[in-house]
């Protein structure tokens, strides 16, 4: 025999019911309650059965929750019932217009990846309405265990994107992005690694007479201009100023899976005229007279897209082209100077810049740095240096005006 009571709960924002039922297994309760309208503005209604033993408070409780969210929700859309899947292959169809090619490239990658933390794998067919702040954190907890801090960035920022995305499409409610507030993995920046002034010397004698005719234009740009890979796969003979000394970055030139890509620096700043010194300037007239010269040597076979960094035939090198031609130098001269990835060099150039006293912000500026302070905090290692030296010059000055006096 059932007994059903009805109680009744009338809210500001939302009409909603318990009801009581006592049966043979005990006593029980069943909620009702509205949830926010679609655009259309048709009311929707549910309701979340309990287990017997629920305390009423508890039931009160989950229907205040809901009142919360209704009066955070506003109107949702009628796709509020898709899956993390659906959703997020709307998005990726839809969304991605104007994002960069390397961030999307990296976006499918944390999605597709067949793995089990892979995005899709992960959630799959879940509700995207039903993913809670507690599954993002055992999420992360899970990914922080498979992949470094630098990738999980990559996946938590995807996933972080996506229901931003979903609550401004109202698809989920206002205020409910399960994203917010997470526990991320500590990504602990790595010290900088850069050749001593020994070292430099070194590289740039061990470039001259290397057997590849291409890796001295490649080492010398690297390490006496500071530019990025891609910066450097980016620079035309136009961006070369030979009569004022300096090159022009306003580009860089990415390649993935064979598709190339010429994208504007990620800010302001890294649009900017780089001074560069007389050395540099003369390996690259040497370059460009070979460049000229190739052009007549191969007529109409020569591939005449103005490249700075480019083959005999005039087909420019790939990013990628450019740290395989570094690295299998780094390979041959092994025995002579220690291996450094090839982002060192800008490390390298970076720090002679610091060693010889040079003000932060023309670092900053050569370098394409947004802010002065990401400079200090990359190269504190070599400002200390610098100040040490700063020291003990100031120390010599005083110690010969003495002896003069």
């Amino acid at each position: 025999m059932y007994i059903i009571i009805v109680i009744s709960i009338e809210r500001s924002l939302i009409m909603s019911s318990i009801i009581k039922v006592n049966n043979k297994q005990g006593t029980h309760y069943k909620a009702i309650y509205d949830l926010p309208p679609l655009l259309d503005g048709k009311r929707r209604r549910t309701s979340k059965t309990f287990p017997v033993g629920t305390n009423l408070s508890v039931v009160k409780q989950f229907l205040a929750e809901k009142e919360l969210e209704h009066s955070r929700g506003g109107n949702l859309s009628e796709d509020y019932n898709l899956t993390f899947t659906q959703f997020a292959d709307m998005y990726f169809e839809t969304y991605t217009q104007f994002l960069s090619p390397s961030t999307l490239v990296n976006y499918k990658r944390a999605y597709n990846n067949w793995k089990p933390h892979g995005l899709k794998n992960y959630f799959g067919n879940v509700k995207l309405r039903k993913i809670t702040s507690r599954n993002i954190q055992e999420y992360v907890n899970f990914l922080s265990s498979s992949v470094s801090p630098k990738t999980s960035k990559n996946y938590i920022m995807l996933l972080s994107v996506l229901f931003k995305t979903a609550i401004q499409l109202n698809i989920i409610e206002k205020g409910s992005n399960p994203t917010i507030d997470i526990i991320k993995p500590k990504q602990h920046r790595k010290q900088v690694e850069a050749y001593n002034m020994q070292e430099f010397k070194l590289l740039l004698n061990l470039a001259e007479t290397d057997s590849n005719p291409d890796i001295k234009l490649i080492i010398f740009l690297a390490v006496l201009s500071g530019i990025r890979r891609g910066e450097m796969a980016g620079l035309k003979w136009d961006d070369v100023n030979f009569d004022e000394g300096y090159i022009y970055i306003h580009c860089c030139r990415i390649v993935l899976d064979k598709t190339e890509y010429i994208k504007p620096p990620k800010t302001d700043s890294g649009i900017r005229k780089i001074y560069i010194p007389e050395q540099l300037l003369k390996v690259l007239k040497e370059y460009h007279i070979r460049y000229l010269s190739n052009k007549l040597k191969y007529g109409k076979d020569f591939k005449d897209k103005n490249y700075v960094v480019s083959k005999p035939d005039g087909d420019p090198f790939s990013p990628n082209g450019i740290s395989n031609n570094y690295a299998r130098f780094m390979k041959r001269h092994s025995e002579e100077i220690r291996y450094l990835k090839f982002h060192g060099l800008r490390h390298t150039y970076a720090s002679v810049l610091i060693e010889q006293g040079e003000n932060p912000k023309t670092v900053q500026h050569n370098l394409g740095h947004a802010d002065v302070a990401l400079t200090l905090q990359v190269y504190s290692h070599s400002y200390d240096t610098a100040q040490q030296n700063a020291a003990k010059k100031l120390g010599d000055t005083i110690t010969e005006l003495k002896q003069s006096g």
